[in-house]
């Protein structure tokens, strides 16, 4: 039995080896990068998302979890915090889709929330970043469900661009903590910048969300 095993596993990864040089596997494609080179050695980069075309639903709900705005972010609330996570789609500057980002939003008791951010660039490496916002962006409560701070009249009433970050970093900026692959080597701040582009009759909203960077050597 052994034998018939380990000899149909061999034939099937030959098999593999061989079908790969007839029908290869298609390249991961990869953008140019829209990166801007500094004066002092460090370099700045721009990334793109549209809400809420750029939301991505996960599919099924985690348990002890609430689902938001269509299964795209999912909530946790227990002793006056509360933690919403989010995933979207990433773009370039040039609106190519790029890879996925992910962010975790959380606050205590009504005050400005923090938040981290996950970019994962598939042909590029990952980033992590964190913020403190200058405002409370965790979900509010609305009948029995929860909405989204951006699809609230009150939260555009001071104009159609938000600068959501507001430190740690000196000037308001966010921290870029560590980064893997194209991005182990590099270290560096960014901010994070609603823009509204469109408010609906009912109140939900279209727009995007810039997240600039600027990164030298470690």
């Amino acid at each position: 039995m052994m034998r018939a095993f380990l000899f149909s596993f061999v034939a099937g990864l030959a098999l593999s080896v061989g079908l790969s040089s007839i029908f290869p596997l298609p390249d991961h494609e990869r953008f140019p990068s829209s990166i801007e080179v500094l004066n002092n050695g460090g370099r700045q980069e721009q990334f793109l998302i549209r809400w809420p075309q750029d939301r991505l639903a996960v599919p099924g709900n985690p348990g002890l979890l609430t689902s938001v705005a269509d299964s795209t972010a999912f909530l946790l609330s227990a002793g006056g915090s509360i933690t919403i996570t989010e995933l979207f789609r990433l773009r370039d500057v040039a609106e190519n889709v790029i890879g996925i980002a992910a962010r975790t939003t959380g606050n205590r008791s009504g005050t400005a929330s923090q938040s981290d951010w996950v970019l994962l660039i598939p042909s590029r490496g990952s980033m992590l970043m964190s913020q403190r916002d200058s405002a409370n962006l965790t979900p509010l409560r609305a009948g029995d469900g929860w909405m989204l701070p951006a699809n609230t009249r009150a939260f555009w009433s001071a104009g159609k661009r938000y600068r959501i970050t507001a430190g740690p970093a000196p000037g308001g900026h966010g921290r870029i903590l560590r980064g893997t692959e194209e991005f182990a080597r590099l270290t560096g701040s960014y901010t994070e910048t609603w823009e509204l582009l469109n408010q609906m009759s009912d109140g939900t909203t279209e727009g995007r969300i810039l997240l600039a960077t600027t990164l030298r050597s470690k």
